[in-house]
This record gives structure tokens, C-alpha cells and sequence, in this order.
């Protein structure tokens, strides 16, 4: 139950830092196994926007589960699929489940353009505001671009270009990013966007190659 309400610019779903709440064992133990299991918070908490249903709890396919899982639990995630797959969608789970229950974490979210980047964190932040307030950490700052919770986490937008995020330190990039390929037998290095890294997978995937 919450003792004291004080939100972002009015707005009901955006506690800030000053906001207080008494929390029950049930909350707690709620908060503890979201933090520790991705899926759990995904299929109990995460809400999407449909055409027909409109706001409803997100239903994962199995393939979906198993990027998710290596999503959180590896540091490297390279995926070949298809246009309309639910990449986005999975990228927005693992990007909200990151700055709600770890500290000083930084999303980037990359795109062609800044419009799609923008439609990107604009889920993301509709998926945490359907959250209740006493899962989710408080705001400092919630803008288009850029979104800094009290955790000191934050998700910030940029568009592709060969200096996106140069010099920057992130803990998960997504979207139509730039990353740097080492080639392990010849120890060139050049730079790749997933699109052209996904084509060059398919006709070797024999390549020896790292992320660096």
C-alpha cells in the first residue's frame, strides 16, 4: 500500500524517488523471483499493445523463450531470424527486465533512423508503466530520447551512424547497431552492422570470428 504518492509530472504510473511504499511478504517474494528469472516476469508482467485486444499480457513462443533466457544470461547474443519474428519484443523484455532489477545499467537503442528508435523506447516505457509501481524501480528522468530511473539504470536512443555511442560504455545495444569483428585467423578487424553480419553467417558459418 503505498504511504505517500508523489509522481512523475502527475502521472500515476511513474513513482519518483520521494514515492514510499509499504511492501507485503508477497511483494517481495514477487519482486525477488522476477529479478532472478526473466521469463517469469515476461509471461506475469510484461504487457503489449494488439490491434484487436488491445493492452494484453504478452504470450511467448518457445523460440522466443530460449532467446530471451540467453539474453540474460549471456553477454554476447548474435540472432539470425526473420522480419516480424518478435525481435523488437524481445529486445524491449530483456532491455526493461535489465534496468528494473539491476543498478547503474545503460541500454542503447540503436536505429536507421531516430523515428524508429524513438517508437523502440516508446514500448519500452508503456510496458513499464503497466508494471505496479512497487515492482518497478522509481523515475528521475522520462523523456522520448532518453529514460534515467532511480536505480541509476538508464535507456537512451541514437541513430546509426559509424560514431553511435563511440566512446560510450553500454550494457546491452540494440537495434540496427554497429559492432566490431575480429577475425581470429588473420587478426583483421572491421566494422558490421547485424543486417550484413547475418548475411555474411549464412554463406560461412565457419567463419572464426569474435566480437570485440
Amino acid at each position: 500500500m503505498e504511504n505517500k504518492r508523489n509522481w512523475y509530472l502527475g502521472d500515476p504510473n511513474l513513482p519518483t524517488v520521494d514515492s514510499t511504499f509499504e511492501y507485503t511478504p508477497e511483494m517481495v517474494e514477487e519482486i525477488e523471483k522476477c529479478s532472478k528469472d526473466i521469463l517469469y516476469f515476461a509471461q506475469n508482467y510484461f504487457y503489449i499493445v494488439t490491434l484487436g485486444e488491445g493492452k494484453k499480457k504478452i504470450e511467448l513462443y518457445k523460440p522466443q523463450k530460449r532467446i530471451i533466457k540467453k539474453l540474460a544470461n549471456n553477454r554476447f547474443v548474435v540472432v539470425c531470424a526473420s522480419r516480424q519474428s518478435g525481435k523488437t519484443t524481445m529486445m524491449t523484455i530483456y532491455a526493461l527486465w535489465l534496468v528494473c532489477f539491476h543498478s547503474d545499467k545503460r541500454v542503447l537503442i540503436v536505429a536507421n533512423r531516430e523515428e524508429t528508435a524513438v517508437f523502440i523506447l516508446r514500448r519500452i516505457r508503456t510496458a513499464y508503466e503497466q508494471l505496479p509501481n512497487w515492482l518497478k524501480p522509481p523515475v528521475k528522468q522520462y523523456g522520448k530520447t532518453e529514460v534515467i530511473y532511480g536505480n541509476d539504470s538508464s535507456i537512451s536512443i541514437s541513430s546509426t551512424t559509424g560514431t553511435a555511442a563511440r566512446g560510450e560504455s553500454c550494457n546491452c545495444v540494440t537495434g540496427d547497431s554497429i559492432i566490431t569483428i575480429r577475425d581470429k585467423e588473420t587478426k583483421e578487424t572491421f566494422d558490421i552492422n547485424m543486417k550484413d553480419l547475418a548475411r555474411v553467417l549464412e554463406k560461412n558459418e565457419q567463419l572464426s570470428m569474435v566480437v570485440v
